[in-house]
């Protein structure tokens, strides 16, 4: 498999992982957890705001595609652990420039929180839809 062909498939796992966090944090707030941290709303659907965090998604998941033969042996665990990339760029970068202070504190720690417990299923369903396309052998 090339490179270009890993980058393709891992950016469409990648979109794949981002709307995952989309779909939880409509269950969250389905079950009222968003309220109980703080949040009173779900990530849109709507478009144009919908292709944001997929979009995002994508582009992680093209660093993930970059790093997956090196943690192939240990997709799922390298997968579950990815999460700390985008986690720390939301946290020291995004959401800083967005006003909410590093790891969004300003909103308080529950909203900190949210985000990270949202956020959990990004680099599993990547990796998981990943192997499901690739197969085997990256």
């Amino acid at each position: 498999m090339t490179v270009m062909q890993r980058v393709a498939i891992c950016f469409a796992s990648g979109v794949v992982g981002a709307l995952a966090v989309v779909v939880l944090s409509h269950i969250m707030f389905a079950v009222g957890l968003s309220q109980k941290l703080g949040v009173m709303a779900p990530v849109t659907v709507q478009s144009p705001e919908i292709y944001k965090p997929l979009l995002w998604g994508g582009l992680w998941g093209i660093l993930f595609g970059l790093l997956l033969p090196a943690f192939w042996s240990h997709l799922y665990l390298f997968g579950f652990l990815y999460v700390i990339a985008p986690l720390a760029a939301l946290f020291l970068f995004f959401l800083p420039m967005a006003g909410a202070g590093a790891f969004g504190l300003k909103q308080g720690p529950m909203f900190t929180l949210y985000l990270v417990l949202v956020n959990l299923p990004f680099g599993i369903v990547t990796a998981w839809v990943a192997r499901a396309i690739i197969g085997d052998k990256p």
